[in-house]
């Protein structure tokens, strides 16, 4: 009776999905229909924020954001499963290598008394003809280990090539999987690991660490108005400006939709303020161009929030903080910084 009620809710979830790809004029790929299926099951709450935030802002979602979706949420998966293949491959390389370097091993123990009983046969002997026979056979022995060690140098090379790549691929995969394809900058997932290792760091050495979650002012307006192609060349745009105007510790990556976030280590709010404002200045003097007729569309502004990460905190909490002083940017004008927990005074800071 459980399974009979589980198997018709998997159903309806499975209907919702269809009918929602087809709403949004998606073709039901194998990743699009795990993007919906997912969301409609309600087992990935970040994946089902994210989908909400985009229909709320664009109606649909695009074939591009639904890889993108993909890629954030359900990438991990995918990744999990080649680490476990790749686990299987190496294991059994492993293994073919022991038993090669068990039989050489054995074979070289089996030398050893070859040569040992020619030693007797050697010291036994007295003419001439007795020790060229002997040595005769002790040459054809060697050349026999010799052979044998060769085959074995052969395939131990082959096993470190084939090891060599497999972690290649696996290093690649890995990589792959924290870039956000799009902007070319972190996604959700190598956020999340770098701002935990950050708040551990910062906690163990007592040092400042500043959050900031930049948001591209009327992005849905923009976007809307002149397509989905000149709406990601803006979030490219504001990527590459983050990138030229963070130092090499810094953390850089896409938090979902129009909204990137920036983790600076050993930086107190009051400073993180001035790296945004440069951020901010940067972005004023690009301007975004149609590249087929080179029109001018307009510049680019964002607003900023800013918290600074208090010890013993978890990282829900300090991301809610900068999120809100987020919010009290846009609301009071946009295109500002703003700290939070800031007299007002002091926290809003406009071009």
């Amino acid at each position: 009776m459980v399974l009979g009620g589980e198997q018709h809710q998997a159903d309806g979830w499975a209907r919702q999905a269809l009918e929602r790809m087809r709403r949004d004029g998606l073709p039901p790929t194998p990743e699009h229909y795990a993007v919906y299926y997912y969301y409609y099951t309600g087992s990935h709450p970040n994946l089902k924020m994210a989908m909400d935030l985009l229909w709320e802002q664009h109606g649909a979602l695009t074939a591009q954001q639904c890889a993108d979706l993909f890629t954030t949420h359900l990438g991990l998966e995918a990744e999990h499963k080649l680490l476990k293949e790749a686990n299987v491959a190496i294991e059994s390389e492993i293994k073919n290598v022991l038993k090669v370097i068990d039989q050489a091993s054995s074979g070289t123990a089996e030398y050893g008394k070859t040569l040992d009983h020619f030693e007797g046969k050697l010291s036994g002997s007295h003419s001439l003809e007795q020790i060229r026979e002997v040595v005769t056979k002790v040459a054809n022995e060697t050349r026999v280990i010799a052979k044998q060690n060769e085959r074995l140098q052969t395939q131990l090379a082959q096993t470190t090539d084939q090891l060599t790549e497999m972690r290649y691929n696996l290093d690649q995969v890995h990589r792959e999987s924290q870039i956000d394809p799009l902007t070319e900058v972190g996604n959700r997932k190598f956020f999340d690991h770098e701002l935990a290792h950050a708040m551990n760091e910062a906690a163990a050495s007592t040092t400042p660490l500043t959050l900031l979650i930049v948001d591209i002012d009327h992005f849905k307006k923009f976007n809307d108005t002149h397509g989905h192609l000149i709406g990601d060349q803006v979030l490219r745009l504001v990527a590459r400006t983050m990138v030229e105007n963070l130092k090499g510790r810094d953390v850089i990556a896409r938090f979902g939709g129009e909204e990137f976030v920036i983790v600076l280590p050993q930086t107190r709010a009051i400073d993180g303020e001035k790296v945004a404002n440069q951020l901010r200045a940067s972005l004023s003097t690009k301007h975004i161009r149609r590249r087929s007729t080179n029109e001018t569309l307009g510049g680019v502004t964002v607003s900023v929030g800013a918290a600074e990460y208090r010890p013993g905190e978890d990282a829900d909490s300090f991301i809610a903080r900068a999120d809100k002083a987020l919010y009290r940017a846009k609301e009071t004008g946009r295109n500002k910084v703003v700290i939070e927990d800031a007299p007002p005074a002091v926290a809003a800071v406009k071009a």
